[in-house]
């Protein structure tokens, strides 16, 4: 993906909000809106800047900006002004590229985990707890809830199934955009 140009900007945009819809459902959106307004302006802009111009909150900006920074998509710099210090961001364009498919890879890796888990042949659950038993767990402790004592239930993970089989193939399908999985 040549740097710079508009379409890996757009692509990474999309992994930028692809990415915070998993980590923190809600925010994709926004997220994209802050990102690309970042790359529009090119510079550091200060906080304040950004809640305004996007029409954000500024406690609801202050937590995508943080998101953001803690998946190392942007940074931030202290700005000295008139009387006080403010907080600017800008887009980390060094390795954010690098970070975004190493997070892809990471959540699919974790997602293929999760789906092995749900499609074992049996697994229990309490119905009052909610706690899950695989088939051996639920026989150690005769299909009594440990817990509070109810009796646990078959688990149908179906729907489980079907939705971590959809956001596999989500990501491996922005992997392959990038170039970096060959399924």
């Amino acid at each position: 993906m040549a740097r710079g140009s508009k379409k890996a900007i757009n692509q990474i945009a999309e992994l930028v909000e692809a990415l915070l819809d998993m980590h923190t459902p809600g925010y994709g959106k926004k997220a994209r809106l802050i990102f690309d307004y970042l790359i529009e302006q090119g510079t550091v802009i200060p906080e304040e800047y950004i809640s305004k111009n996007l029409g954000l909150k500024s406690n609801e900006a202050r937590r995508i900006l943080q998101i953001l920074a803690e998946q190392g998509i942007i940074s931030f710099r202290r700005m000295a002004s008139k009387d006080r210090s403010l907080q600017g961001w800008y887009i980390d364009t060094e390795n954010i590229e690098s970070i975004l498919i190493t997070r892809l890879k990471k959540a699919l890796e974790k997602l293929k985990i999760r789906l092995e888990y749900e499609k074992q042949p049996a697994i229990y659950y309490c119905p009052r707890d909610r706690l899950r038993f695989t088939i051996d767990q639920a026989m150690m402790y005769d299909f009594v809830c440990p817990r509070c004592g109810s009796i646990l239930e078959e688990y149908d993970g179906s729907l489980a199934v079907k939705i971590l089989e959809k956001r596999i193939n989500e990501i491996e399908e922005m992997l392959k955009k990038l170039g970096v999985l060959n399924v």
